[in-house]
């Protein structure tokens, strides 16, 4: 267990780990640009979406790492997860809302 400490990760790793996550964000803020849902020079937007795809993406690269997972599919994981990164979070702050609508209502 002591090889899935994030302290003990080289600095390969660790680019590895955070560029799938940010390559995720990017990939993400270029097919809402492809869609036209932003502008080409929404700075603010972009580095949104890449700082939250990098905490997601690198959440889940060391959740799986730590669950003894091959680096190659960590790897991957963080840069599917880096993408859907702020559909994510919306869907998990849409359910703990119901949760917390159902609580008061009792």
């Amino acid at each position: 267990m002591q090889e899935n400490d994030p302290t003990n990760w080289g600095a390969a790793t660790w680019m590895l780990a955070v560029g799938m996550s940010f390559f995720g964000g990017v990939v993400s803020w270029y097919s809402k640009l492809r869609a036209g849902h932003t502008r080409v020079f929404n700075l603010i937007e972009l580095i949104g979406e890449v700082v939250t795809s990098g905490f997601v993406g690198l959440a889940s690269f060391m959740v799986l790492s730590s669950l003894n997972y091959p680096v190659g599919i960590c790897a991957a994981a963080a840069g599917i997860s880096g993408n859907m990164a702020t559909r994510l979070l919306f869907l998990i702050e849409q359910t703990i809302e119901k949760r917390f609508a159902a609580l008061n209502k009792d």
